[in-house]
């Protein structure tokens, strides 16, 4: 279900799925509607939200309003993504490959909606999992999250964080090569030890099964 829901303000909104869901409660069963919406802009800003309304309309414009508090950045690079990524919630892998101008965002619906509202004109996909329509969108916003540039990269690597986390992963991996030592030679000591002892009873058992010789 594909409906335009906004158009003349700064985000567009794009309804994804509404359904009607039941709760059970003491009383009797509650009768309430569940909307997803994706909003964007169209320049590398999109955001998601699912809501819960006793009307259809009501669900519809809780979602909106909360996904447009939920609106996050995206790297944009030549109307791509900047490079292969899989997104993952529960059940459902989105893959996300970068492609050349021309092609179109070949997607399903629900990846479709998000990647259009953020920004992307080119963008290959593949559903690795389960094909849930609300699985699906949270699957490649968690993909779209984890996008990062080069640049980025570049400045990662350079920062005093990272230098500290690979200075502390070294001095970890030079504990944890110390205790394999020291735990390799306690496991050779006790295993002369026990060949040692397991001599010794051996000898003691065959002197003793030996026959005394007669005077």
């Amino acid at each position: 279900m594909l409906e335009n829901l906004e158009q003349g303000s700064e985000y567009q909104s794009i309804l994804v799925s509404l359904r009607r869901v039941t709760r059970v409660m003491k009383g009797g069963k509650r009768f309430r509607f569940s909307a997803l919406v994706v909003v964007g802009d169209g320049q590398g800003n999109v955001g998601v939200a699912l809501a819960k309304a006793p009307e259809a309309l009501l669900a519809i414009r809780k979602a909106e309003n909360k996904a447009k508090k939920n609106v996050f950045k995206v790297p944009i690079v030549n109307d791509t993504i900047p490079h292969e990524i899989i997104g993952e919630n529960t059940t459902s892998r989105v893959l996300l490959k970068p492609a050349g101008k021309g092609t179109g965002i070949i997607a399903s619906m629900p990846v479709r909606s998000v990647l259009e509202k953020a920004g992307y004109k080119n963008v290959l996909t593949k559903s690795l999992g389960s094909n849930n329509h609300i699985n699906l969108v949270w699957a490649t916003i968690n993909a779209l999250k984890n996008l990062k540039t080069k640049e980025e990269y570049e400045q990662i690597l350079k920062s005093e964080t990272q230098i500290d986390e690979f200075e502390k992963y070294l001095i970890k991996s030079k504990q944890e090569k110390n205790y394999s030592e020291r735990t390799e030679r306690t496991e050779e000591k006790e295993n002369e030890e026990k060949e040692k002892n397991y001599q010794q009873k051996n000898y003691q058992r065959n002197y003793q099964k030996q026959p005394r010789k007669s005077r």
